[in-house]
Protein backbone atom coordinates (compact mmCIF):
# COMPACT_ATOMS: atom_id res chain seq x y z
CA UNK A 1 0.00 0.00 0.00
CA UNK A 2 2.72 2.25 0.91
CA UNK A 3 4.37 1.73 -2.68
CA UNK A 4 0.73 2.72 -4.33
CA UNK A 5 0.42 5.61 -2.17
CA UNK A 6 4.07 6.67 -3.87
CA UNK A 7 2.94 6.15 -6.99
CA UNK A 8 -0.18 7.97 -7.07
CA UNK A 9 1.65 11.21 -5.11
CA UNK A 10 4.21 10.46 -8.38
CA UNK A 11 1.69 11.00 -10.34
CA UNK A 12 -0.27 13.69 -8.81
CA UNK A 13 2.70 15.88 -9.03
CA UNK A 14 3.45 14.87 -12.35
CA UNK A 15 -0.18 15.99 -13.09
CA UNK A 16 0.28 19.39 -11.75
CA UNK A 17 3.96 19.93 -13.27
CA UNK A 18 1.70 19.30 -16.93
CA UNK A 19 -1.07 21.47 -15.66
CA UNK A 20 1.50 24.07 -14.48
CA UNK A 21 3.38 24.52 -17.70
CA UNK A 22 0.13 24.11 -19.67
CA UNK A 23 -1.21 27.66 -17.94
CA UNK A 24 2.62 29.06 -18.33
CA UNK A 25 2.63 28.55 -21.49
CA UNK A 26 -1.31 29.85 -22.37
CA UNK A 27 -0.58 33.10 -20.18
CA UNK A 28 2.93 33.49 -22.45
CA UNK A 29 0.46 33.58 -25.63
CA UNK A 30 -2.25 36.14 -23.69
CA UNK A 31 1.32 38.42 -22.94
CA UNK A 32 1.88 38.37 -26.65
CA UNK A 33 -0.91 39.34 -27.93
CA UNK A 34 -1.66 42.60 -29.03
CA UNK A 35 -4.67 43.98 -26.88
CA UNK A 36 -4.65 46.52 -23.99
CA UNK A 37 -3.32 45.59 -21.00
CA UNK A 38 -6.03 45.46 -18.51
CA UNK A 39 -7.71 43.07 -21.13
CA UNK A 40 -5.41 40.59 -21.42
CA UNK A 41 -4.67 40.61 -17.57
CA UNK A 42 -8.31 40.33 -16.94
CA UNK A 43 -7.89 37.00 -19.20
CA UNK A 44 -4.74 36.17 -17.07
CA UNK A 45 -6.73 36.42 -13.52
CA UNK A 46 -9.38 34.57 -14.47
CA UNK A 47 -6.97 31.47 -16.16
CA UNK A 48 -5.20 31.73 -12.57
CA UNK A 49 -8.00 31.62 -10.61
CA UNK A 50 -9.79 28.67 -12.21
CA UNK A 51 -5.83 27.03 -11.76
CA UNK A 52 -5.89 27.57 -8.36
CA UNK A 53 -8.89 27.07 -7.01
CA UNK A 54 -9.30 29.81 -5.21
CA UNK A 55 -12.05 32.52 -4.67
CA UNK A 56 -10.18 35.36 -5.45
CA UNK A 57 -7.20 36.44 -7.91
CA UNK A 58 -5.97 40.32 -8.14
CA UNK A 59 -3.47 41.66 -10.48
CA UNK A 60 -2.23 45.32 -8.98
CA UNK A 61 0.59 47.79 -10.41
CA UNK A 62 2.95 49.99 -8.63
CA UNK A 63 3.35 54.37 -8.32
CA UNK A 64 5.91 54.98 -6.62
CA UNK A 65 5.74 58.71 -7.41
CA UNK A 66 2.40 58.79 -5.45
CA UNK A 67 3.42 55.55 -2.88
CA UNK A 68 -0.11 53.62 -3.54
CA UNK A 69 -0.80 50.61 -5.65
CA UNK A 70 -3.80 50.32 -8.16
CA UNK A 71 -6.40 47.31 -9.06
CA UNK A 72 -5.31 46.91 -12.63
CA UNK A 73 -7.94 43.32 -13.10
CA UNK A 74 -9.58 40.73 -10.79
CA UNK A 75 -11.15 37.98 -10.51
CA UNK A 76 -13.49 36.72 -8.01
CA UNK A 77 -16.50 34.76 -6.73
CA UNK A 78 -17.29 35.96 -3.28
CA UNK A 79 -18.67 40.02 -2.90
CA UNK A 80 -15.04 42.33 -1.86
CA UNK A 81 -14.50 45.83 -1.83
CA UNK A 82 -11.87 45.96 -4.31
CA UNK A 83 -12.94 46.50 -7.85
CA UNK A 84 -10.32 47.72 -10.80
CA UNK A 85 -8.95 50.99 -10.09
CA UNK A 86 -9.15 50.41 -6.33
CA UNK A 87 -5.94 51.71 -4.50
CA UNK A 88 -3.90 51.99 -1.00
CA UNK A 89 -0.61 53.26 0.49
CA UNK A 90 2.42 50.92 -0.51
CA UNK A 91 3.21 49.44 3.10
CA UNK A 92 -1.23 48.42 3.44
CA UNK A 93 -2.17 45.49 3.96
CA UNK A 94 -0.22 42.28 2.60
CA UNK A 95 -0.75 43.19 -1.17
CA UNK A 96 0.80 46.49 0.31
CA UNK A 97 3.54 44.99 2.18
CA UNK A 98 4.75 42.93 -1.00
CA UNK A 99 4.47 45.72 -3.08
CA UNK A 100 6.69 48.00 -1.04
CA UNK A 101 9.13 44.94 0.02
CA UNK A 102 9.31 43.53 -3.51
CA UNK A 103 9.68 40.21 -1.47
CA UNK A 104 6.54 36.95 -1.67
CA UNK A 105 4.86 36.62 1.12
CA UNK A 106 2.58 33.78 1.62
CA UNK A 107 0.01 33.96 5.11
CA UNK A 108 -1.32 30.18 5.18
CA UNK A 109 -3.57 31.74 7.84
CA UNK A 110 -4.10 35.68 7.73
CA UNK A 111 -5.40 35.87 11.25
CA UNK A 112 -2.24 35.38 12.47
CA UNK A 113 -0.48 38.30 10.13
CA UNK A 114 -0.80 41.63 11.95
CA UNK A 115 -0.73 43.62 8.27
CA UNK A 116 -3.67 42.04 6.81
CA UNK A 117 -6.57 44.10 6.03
CA UNK A 118 -9.74 42.22 5.55
CA UNK A 119 -11.68 43.32 1.78
CA UNK A 120 -13.21 39.53 1.25
CA UNK A 121 -15.41 37.83 4.05
CA UNK A 122 -14.58 34.76 4.94
CA UNK A 123 -10.81 34.58 3.79
CA UNK A 124 -8.48 32.51 5.36
CA UNK A 125 -5.05 32.26 3.00
CA UNK A 126 -3.47 34.73 0.84
CA UNK A 127 -0.48 34.44 -1.41
CA UNK A 128 1.38 37.70 -2.93
CA UNK A 129 4.29 37.84 -5.38
CA UNK A 130 5.78 41.05 -6.63
CA UNK A 131 6.24 41.56 -10.14
CA UNK A 132 10.08 42.85 -10.44
CA UNK A 133 11.59 44.29 -13.53
CA UNK A 134 14.98 45.42 -13.56
CA UNK A 135 14.95 45.09 -10.07
CA UNK A 136 12.09 47.66 -9.86
CA UNK A 137 8.43 46.63 -8.19
CA UNK A 138 5.68 46.52 -11.41
CA UNK A 139 3.27 45.05 -9.77
CA UNK A 140 1.91 42.29 -7.13
CA UNK A 141 -0.60 39.54 -7.95
CA UNK A 142 -2.70 38.80 -5.01
CA UNK A 143 -4.76 35.40 -4.35
CA UNK A 144 -6.86 34.72 -1.63
CA UNK A 145 -9.21 31.61 -0.30
CA UNK A 146 -11.45 30.46 1.78
CA UNK A 147 -9.22 27.52 3.09
CA UNK A 148 -6.38 28.14 4.95
CA UNK A 149 -2.85 27.18 3.76
CA UNK A 150 -4.27 26.81 -0.12
CA UNK A 151 -1.20 27.65 -1.44
CA UNK A 152 1.77 26.55 -0.37
CA UNK A 153 2.25 24.29 -3.34
CA UNK A 154 1.78 26.94 -6.06
CA UNK A 155 4.45 29.96 -4.80
CA UNK A 156 7.23 28.98 -7.60
CA UNK A 157 4.27 28.81 -10.11
CA UNK A 158 3.26 32.50 -8.96
CA UNK A 159 7.17 33.56 -9.29
CA UNK A 160 7.20 32.41 -12.49
CA UNK A 161 4.11 33.84 -13.99
CA UNK A 162 5.13 37.09 -12.04
CA UNK A 163 8.47 37.71 -14.33
CA UNK A 164 6.54 36.63 -17.26
CA UNK A 165 4.02 39.73 -16.26
CA UNK A 166 6.57 42.13 -15.03
CA UNK A 167 7.88 42.16 -18.74
CA UNK A 168 4.12 43.13 -19.74
CA UNK A 169 4.04 45.97 -17.56
CA UNK A 170 7.63 47.21 -18.77
CA UNK A 171 6.52 47.36 -21.75
CA UNK A 172 3.27 48.92 -21.31
CA UNK A 173 5.24 51.97 -19.64
CA UNK A 174 7.95 51.90 -22.58
CA UNK A 175 4.50 52.63 -25.03
CA UNK A 176 3.01 54.56 -22.35
CA UNK A 177 5.86 57.03 -22.04
CA UNK A 178 6.89 56.65 -26.35
CA UNK A 179 3.20 57.91 -26.63
CA UNK A 180 3.23 60.98 -24.31
CA UNK A 181 6.67 62.20 -26.34
CA UNK A 182 4.99 61.88 -29.40
CA UNK A 183 1.47 63.34 -28.10
CA UNK A 184 3.65 66.13 -26.73
CA UNK A 185 5.54 66.50 -30.03
CA UNK A 186 2.54 67.13 -31.85
CA UNK A 187 1.48 69.30 -29.38
CA UNK A 188 4.27 71.45 -29.83
CA UNK A 189 4.12 71.44 -33.60
CA UNK A 190 0.04 72.28 -33.25
CA UNK A 191 1.06 75.35 -31.01
CA UNK A 192 4.01 76.66 -33.41
CA UNK A 193 1.52 76.54 -35.44
CA UNK A 194 -1.14 78.16 -34.31
CA UNK A 195 0.92 81.66 -32.66
CA UNK A 196 2.83 81.85 -35.92
CA UNK A 197 -0.49 82.27 -37.90
CA UNK A 198 -1.74 84.41 -35.96
CA UNK A 199 -2.09 88.00 -36.43
CA UNK A 200 -0.51 89.97 -33.91
CA UNK A 201 -0.07 88.78 -29.74
CA UNK A 202 -3.78 89.20 -28.78
CA UNK A 203 -4.70 86.52 -31.19
CA UNK A 204 -1.83 84.71 -30.66
CA UNK A 205 -2.66 84.64 -26.87
CA UNK A 206 -6.41 83.79 -27.32
CA UNK A 207 -5.96 81.01 -29.76
CA UNK A 208 -3.01 79.46 -27.19
CA UNK A 209 -5.72 79.05 -24.79
CA UNK A 210 -8.58 77.83 -26.36
CA UNK A 211 -6.05 75.17 -28.04
CA UNK A 212 -4.48 74.49 -24.58
CA UNK A 213 -8.93 74.11 -22.79
CA UNK A 214 -9.77 71.80 -25.67
CA UNK A 215 -6.97 70.12 -25.72
CA UNK A 216 -7.43 68.77 -21.96
CA UNK A 217 -10.95 69.42 -21.73
CA UNK A 218 -10.55 72.09 -19.22
CA UNK A 219 -13.10 74.76 -17.34
CA UNK A 220 -11.36 77.34 -17.54
CA UNK A 221 -7.66 78.40 -19.31
CA UNK A 222 -6.13 81.80 -18.81
CA UNK A 223 -2.88 83.78 -19.75
CA UNK A 224 -1.57 86.75 -17.64
CA UNK A 225 1.64 88.49 -18.57
CA UNK A 226 3.65 90.03 -16.00
CA UNK A 227 5.45 93.51 -15.61
CA UNK A 228 8.65 92.50 -12.85
CA UNK A 229 9.11 96.66 -12.61
CA UNK A 230 5.48 97.63 -11.64
CA UNK A 231 4.90 93.87 -9.66
CA UNK A 232 1.68 94.07 -12.17
CA UNK A 233 -0.35 90.80 -13.75
CA UNK A 234 -2.35 91.63 -16.84
CA UNK A 235 -4.51 89.78 -17.74
CA UNK A 236 -4.45 89.22 -21.26
CA UNK A 237 -6.26 85.82 -22.44
CA UNK A 238 -9.23 83.83 -21.72
CA UNK A 239 -11.21 80.66 -22.59
CA UNK A 240 -13.78 79.02 -20.41
CA UNK A 241 -16.45 79.76 -18.08
CA UNK A 242 -14.38 81.62 -14.58
CA UNK A 243 -14.24 84.52 -12.92
CA UNK A 244 -11.41 85.35 -15.10
CA UNK A 245 -13.88 86.08 -17.87
CA UNK A 246 -14.36 89.93 -19.00
CA UNK A 247 -11.25 90.72 -17.42
CA UNK A 248 -8.83 90.68 -20.12
CA UNK A 249 -6.87 93.59 -20.52
CA UNK A 250 -7.15 93.99 -17.02
CA UNK A 251 -4.87 94.18 -14.10
CA UNK A 252 -4.60 91.37 -11.62
CA UNK A 253 -3.21 92.01 -7.90
CA UNK A 254 -0.37 89.90 -7.06
CA UNK A 255 -2.49 89.34 -3.35
CA UNK A 256 -5.07 87.84 -4.80
CA UNK A 257 -5.68 84.17 -5.04
CA UNK A 258 -3.22 81.13 -6.03
CA UNK A 259 -2.38 83.52 -8.96
CA UNK A 260 -1.38 86.12 -6.75
CA UNK A 261 0.70 83.18 -4.79
CA UNK A 262 2.38 82.00 -7.87
CA UNK A 263 3.26 85.52 -8.98
CA UNK A 264 4.84 86.52 -5.59
CA UNK A 265 7.25 83.40 -4.86
CA UNK A 266 7.49 82.87 -9.02
CA UNK A 267 6.84 78.50 -8.40
CA UNK A 268 4.17 76.51 -9.79
CA UNK A 269 0.89 76.00 -7.73
CA UNK A 270 -1.17 72.95 -7.96
CA UNK A 271 -3.91 72.61 -5.75
CA UNK A 272 -5.87 69.57 -5.73
CA UNK A 273 -8.82 70.91 -3.86
CA UNK A 274 -9.73 74.09 -4.02
CA UNK A 275 -12.22 73.64 -1.37
CA UNK A 276 -9.26 73.09 0.78
CA UNK A 277 -7.13 76.17 -0.48
CA UNK A 278 -7.77 79.15 1.75
CA UNK A 279 -6.61 81.74 -1.36
CA UNK A 280 -8.75 80.14 -3.82
CA UNK A 281 -10.92 82.34 -5.50
CA UNK A 282 -14.18 80.98 -6.57
CA UNK A 283 -15.05 81.46 -10.04
CA UNK A 284 -17.14 78.58 -11.06
CA UNK A 285 -18.75 76.62 -9.07
CA UNK A 286 -17.59 73.05 -10.90
CA UNK A 287 -14.06 73.84 -10.42
CA UNK A 288 -12.54 71.22 -8.29
CA UNK A 289 -8.57 71.83 -9.42
CA UNK A 290 -6.31 74.53 -10.02
CA UNK A 291 -2.64 74.64 -11.70
CA UNK A 292 -1.14 78.26 -11.69
CA UNK A 293 2.42 77.56 -14.11
CA UNK A 294 4.93 80.37 -14.12
CA UNK A 295 5.59 81.16 -18.11
CA UNK A 296 9.42 82.06 -17.90
CA UNK A 297 11.61 83.35 -20.88
CA UNK A 298 15.25 82.92 -21.36
CA UNK A 299 15.13 82.58 -16.97
CA UNK A 300 12.68 85.52 -16.41
CA UNK A 301 9.22 85.47 -15.21
CA UNK A 302 7.10 86.66 -18.43
CA UNK A 303 3.63 85.96 -17.48
CA UNK A 304 1.18 83.43 -15.97
CA UNK A 305 -0.81 79.99 -17.30
CA UNK A 306 -3.72 79.26 -15.11
CA UNK A 307 -5.91 76.06 -15.39
CA UNK A 308 -8.79 75.24 -13.79
CA UNK A 309 -10.49 71.95 -14.00
CA UNK A 310 -13.89 69.97 -12.93
CA UNK A 311 -12.36 67.06 -13.39
CA UNK A 312 -9.40 66.62 -11.49
CA UNK A 313 -8.09 63.47 -13.77
CA UNK A 314 -7.68 66.67 -16.31
CA UNK A 315 -4.42 67.98 -14.43
CA UNK A 316 -2.94 64.94 -12.99
CA UNK A 317 0.83 64.55 -12.66
CA UNK A 318 1.20 63.20 -16.78
CA UNK A 319 -0.78 66.73 -17.97
CA UNK A 320 1.11 68.57 -15.67
CA UNK A 321 4.43 67.46 -16.79
CA UNK A 322 3.09 68.24 -20.54
CA UNK A 323 1.83 71.25 -19.51
CA UNK A 324 5.36 72.34 -18.18
CA UNK A 325 6.80 71.52 -21.02
CA UNK A 326 4.35 73.50 -23.26
CA UNK A 327 4.75 76.64 -21.12
CA UNK A 328 8.25 76.88 -22.71
CA UNK A 329 6.88 76.84 -26.08
CA UNK A 330 3.92 79.08 -25.14
CA UNK A 331 6.75 81.72 -23.50
CA UNK A 332 8.58 81.39 -26.92
CA UNK A 333 4.95 81.96 -29.23
CA UNK A 334 4.35 85.23 -27.17
CA UNK A 335 7.73 86.28 -27.54
CA UNK A 336 7.19 84.97 -31.68
CA UNK A 337 3.98 87.38 -32.02
CA UNK A 338 5.50 90.35 -29.83
CA UNK A 339 8.10 90.36 -32.27
CA UNK A 340 7.16 89.83 -35.43
CA UNK A 341 10.23 90.65 -36.73
CA UNK A 342 12.11 87.69 -35.91
CA UNK A 343 9.37 85.06 -36.92
CA UNK A 344 10.81 83.50 -38.98
CA UNK A 345 14.11 82.69 -36.74
CA UNK A 346 12.29 81.69 -33.99
CA UNK A 347 10.03 79.67 -36.18
CA UNK A 348 13.25 77.48 -37.29
CA UNK A 349 14.25 77.03 -34.05
CA UNK A 350 11.23 75.53 -33.07
CA UNK A 351 11.37 73.20 -36.21
CA UNK A 352 14.90 72.02 -34.61
CA UNK A 353 13.71 71.43 -31.54
CA UNK A 354 10.89 69.19 -32.84
CA UNK A 355 13.11 67.20 -34.98
CA UNK A 356 15.35 67.32 -32.35
CA UNK A 357 13.11 65.51 -30.09
CA UNK A 358 12.14 63.72 -32.84
CA UNK A 359 15.61 62.28 -32.96
CA UNK A 360 15.93 61.67 -29.76
CA UNK A 361 12.82 59.66 -29.49
CA UNK A 362 14.38 57.33 -31.98
CA UNK A 363 17.56 56.92 -30.17
CA UNK A 364 15.93 56.30 -26.96
CA UNK A 365 13.87 53.47 -28.68
CA UNK A 366 16.58 52.33 -30.66
CA UNK A 367 18.79 52.27 -27.26
CA UNK A 368 16.32 50.16 -25.18
CA UNK A 369 15.63 47.79 -27.67
CA UNK A 370 19.55 47.43 -27.98
CA UNK A 371 19.79 47.01 -24.20
CA UNK A 372 17.41 44.75 -23.65
CA UNK A 373 19.28 42.64 -26.52
CA UNK A 374 22.40 43.18 -24.69
CA UNK A 375 21.71 42.47 -21.57
CA UNK A 376 20.71 39.17 -22.29
CA UNK A 377 21.42 37.88 -26.00
CA UNK A 378 24.92 37.16 -27.28
CA UNK A 379 25.42 38.84 -29.97
CA UNK A 380 27.18 36.55 -32.25
CA UNK A 381 25.45 33.19 -31.60
CA UNK A 382 21.71 34.52 -30.83
CA UNK A 383 21.69 32.29 -27.91
CA UNK A 384 21.59 33.55 -23.86
CA UNK A 385 24.63 35.56 -23.10
CA UNK A 386 26.85 34.96 -19.72
CA UNK A 387 24.98 37.77 -18.08
CA UNK A 388 21.60 35.86 -18.66
CA UNK A 389 23.60 32.15 -17.95
CA UNK A 390 24.12 33.76 -14.33
CA UNK A 391 20.89 34.89 -13.35
CA UNK A 392 19.09 31.43 -14.35
CA UNK A 393 21.81 29.72 -12.35
CA UNK A 394 21.20 31.85 -9.51
CA UNK A 395 17.51 31.15 -9.84
CA UNK A 396 17.81 27.39 -10.24
CA UNK A 397 20.38 27.01 -7.88
CA UNK A 398 17.87 28.36 -5.18
CA UNK A 399 14.89 26.82 -6.47
CA UNK A 400 17.27 23.48 -6.29
CA UNK A 401 18.24 24.06 -2.59
CA UNK A 402 15.13 24.85 -1.73
CA UNK A 403 13.28 21.64 -2.97
CA UNK A 404 16.27 19.53 -2.89
CA UNK A 405 16.86 18.75 -6.41
CA UNK A 406 19.46 17.75 -8.14
CA UNK A 407 21.18 20.27 -10.77
CA UNK A 408 23.65 19.79 -13.43
CA UNK A 409 25.91 21.67 -15.53
CA UNK A 410 27.75 21.26 -18.55
CA UNK A 411 30.76 23.62 -19.32
CA UNK A 412 31.74 22.77 -23.40
CA UNK A 413 34.83 24.01 -25.18
CA UNK A 414 35.26 23.93 -28.85
CA UNK A 415 38.59 21.52 -29.48
CA UNK A 416 41.64 23.85 -31.04
CA UNK A 417 39.60 26.48 -31.51
CA UNK A 418 42.39 29.29 -31.99
CA UNK A 419 43.75 27.20 -34.33
CA UNK A 420 40.39 27.05 -36.43
CA UNK A 421 40.56 31.03 -36.30
CA UNK A 422 43.86 30.99 -37.32
CA UNK A 423 43.22 28.35 -40.20
CA UNK A 424 40.66 28.92 -41.45
CA UNK A 425 39.96 32.98 -40.43
CA UNK A 426 38.15 34.89 -37.93
CA UNK A 427 34.59 34.99 -39.99
CA UNK A 428 34.80 31.20 -40.47
CA UNK A 429 35.17 30.74 -36.90
CA UNK A 430 32.40 33.27 -36.08
CA UNK A 431 30.09 30.99 -38.26
CA UNK A 432 31.45 27.56 -36.34
CA UNK A 433 30.37 29.62 -33.15
CA UNK A 434 26.63 29.90 -34.09
CA UNK A 435 26.20 26.79 -35.74
CA UNK A 436 27.89 24.79 -32.56
CA UNK A 437 25.40 26.81 -30.85
CA UNK A 438 22.09 26.12 -33.05
CA UNK A 439 23.20 22.42 -32.73
CA UNK A 440 23.24 22.73 -28.77
CA UNK A 441 20.30 24.59 -28.69
CA UNK A 442 18.78 22.24 -30.92
CA UNK A 443 19.76 19.46 -29.11
CA UNK A 444 18.16 20.07 -25.72
CA UNK A 445 14.88 18.50 -25.24
CA UNK A 446 13.13 20.18 -21.89
CA UNK A 447 12.04 23.77 -21.81
CA UNK A 448 13.57 24.43 -18.52
CA UNK A 449 17.06 23.37 -19.87
CA UNK A 450 19.13 26.32 -21.29
CA UNK A 451 22.03 27.20 -23.10
CA UNK A 452 24.76 29.57 -23.13
CA UNK A 453 27.80 31.46 -24.54
CA UNK A 454 29.65 31.16 -21.22
CA UNK A 455 32.62 33.15 -22.90
CA UNK A 456 35.11 32.66 -25.91
CA UNK A 457 34.57 29.31 -27.29
CA UNK A 458 33.40 28.01 -24.41
CA UNK A 459 29.50 27.18 -24.08
CA UNK A 460 27.38 26.02 -20.48
CA UNK A 461 24.53 24.03 -20.55
CA UNK A 462 22.38 24.04 -17.40
CA UNK A 463 20.19 21.19 -16.16
CA UNK A 464 17.74 22.28 -13.43
CA UNK A 465 16.55 18.59 -11.83
CA UNK A 466 19.21 15.97 -13.33
CA UNK A 467 21.35 13.60 -12.03
CA UNK A 468 24.95 13.34 -12.74
CA UNK A 469 23.64 10.15 -14.89
CA UNK A 470 21.21 11.89 -16.79
CA UNK A 471 23.93 14.78 -16.94
CA UNK A 472 26.59 12.21 -18.84
CA UNK A 473 23.53 11.10 -21.39
CA UNK A 474 22.67 14.99 -22.17
CA UNK A 475 26.09 15.95 -22.84
CA UNK A 476 26.43 12.27 -24.89
CA UNK A 477 23.74 13.94 -27.16
CA UNK A 478 25.23 17.17 -27.15
CA UNK A 479 28.80 16.14 -28.54
CA UNK A 480 26.83 13.76 -30.87
CA UNK A 481 25.14 17.35 -32.17
CA UNK A 482 27.87 19.05 -32.54
CA UNK A 483 29.73 16.24 -34.66
CA UNK A 484 26.91 15.77 -36.81
CA UNK A 485 27.81 19.16 -37.78
CA UNK A 486 31.13 18.01 -39.38
CA UNK A 487 33.20 21.01 -39.64
CA UNK A 488 36.25 20.04 -41.45
CA UNK A 489 39.30 21.00 -38.52
CA UNK A 490 42.79 19.94 -40.41
CA UNK A 491 44.22 21.58 -37.77
CA UNK A 492 42.85 20.01 -34.64
CA UNK A 493 44.83 17.57 -32.29
CA UNK A 494 41.72 15.27 -31.57
CA UNK A 495 39.64 14.58 -34.87
CA UNK A 496 39.99 15.33 -38.33
CA UNK A 497 36.44 17.77 -37.74
CA UNK A 498 35.17 19.85 -35.35
CA UNK A 499 34.45 18.49 -31.82
CA UNK A 500 34.03 19.24 -28.27
CA UNK A 501 35.56 18.58 -24.47
CA UNK A 502 32.83 18.59 -21.86
CA UNK A 503 32.69 18.81 -18.12
CA UNK A 504 29.83 18.04 -16.13
CA UNK A 505 29.13 18.19 -12.88
CA UNK A 506 25.98 17.50 -10.60
CA UNK A 507 25.10 17.87 -7.39
CA UNK A 508 22.15 18.77 -4.89
CA UNK A 509 23.26 22.32 -2.97
CA UNK A 510 23.47 22.20 0.31
CA UNK A 511 23.22 25.32 2.58
CA UNK A 512 27.66 26.18 3.14
CA UNK A 513 27.48 26.00 -0.65
CA UNK A 514 26.82 28.59 -3.48
CA UNK A 515 26.73 28.22 -7.62
CA UNK A 516 29.90 28.66 -7.92
CA UNK A 517 31.01 25.27 -6.06
CA UNK A 518 28.75 24.27 -9.31
CA UNK A 519 31.15 26.30 -12.13
CA UNK A 520 34.11 25.18 -10.36
CA UNK A 521 33.28 21.52 -10.45
CA UNK A 522 32.19 21.62 -14.30
CA UNK A 523 35.04 23.43 -14.97
CA UNK A 524 37.61 21.19 -13.50
CA UNK A 525 36.03 18.77 -15.47
CA UNK A 526 36.27 20.32 -18.26
CA UNK A 527 39.83 20.87 -17.75
CA UNK A 528 40.81 17.45 -17.47
CA UNK A 529 38.83 16.50 -20.57
CA UNK A 530 40.88 18.85 -22.46
CA UNK A 531 44.35 17.44 -20.71
CA UNK A 532 43.96 13.92 -21.17
CA UNK A 533 43.11 14.61 -25.25
CA UNK A 534 40.40 16.65 -25.74
CA UNK A 535 37.05 15.36 -27.43
CA UNK A 536 35.84 13.85 -24.39
CA UNK A 537 33.48 14.18 -21.61
CA UNK A 538 34.98 14.07 -18.03
CA UNK A 539 33.35 14.25 -14.65
CA UNK A 540 34.12 13.62 -11.07
CA UNK A 541 32.83 10.05 -11.90
CA UNK A 542 33.04 9.28 -14.79
CA UNK A 543 35.20 10.08 -18.02
CA UNK A 544 35.56 8.73 -21.60
CA UNK A 545 36.46 9.52 -25.17
CA UNK A 546 34.35 10.95 -28.02
CA UNK A 547 34.85 8.76 -31.37
CA UNK A 548 33.86 9.48 -34.85
CA UNK A 549 30.20 8.34 -36.13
Amino acid sequence: MPQLDDGRAACEGREREARQLALIHRIARISAENHPLRARLQQIVRLLKEHLQCEFVGCVSIDLREGRFRCEALATDIPTVIHVGYGRELGSGVVGEVAATGQTLYVPDVSQHPNYVETMSGAHSELCVAMRHNGEVMGVLDAEATRKDAFSAEIDLLETLAEQLAGMFAAERLNAEQRQRLELLVMLNELSRVAIEAEGLDQALLSIVNFLRDRFVLESVGIMLADLHSRRLRFKAHAGVSVFHGRSGGDWPETLGVIGRAFRCGQAQYVADVTADPDYVLGNPAVTTEYVLPIRLRGELIGLLNFEASDPQALDEANRQMLAALADQVAGAIHLAATNARLREINRLVEEKSFALSQANLRLREANQQLEKLSNCDGLTGIANRRCFDEVLATEWSRAQRHGDSIALLLLDIDDFKSYNDGYGHLAGDDALRQVARALSGSLVRAEDSVARYGGEEFGVLLPQTSLAEALNVAAHVAHAVAQLALPHAFSRAAPYLTVSIGVAALVPHAEQDALTLVTRADGALYRAKMQGRNRIESAATSFALTAT
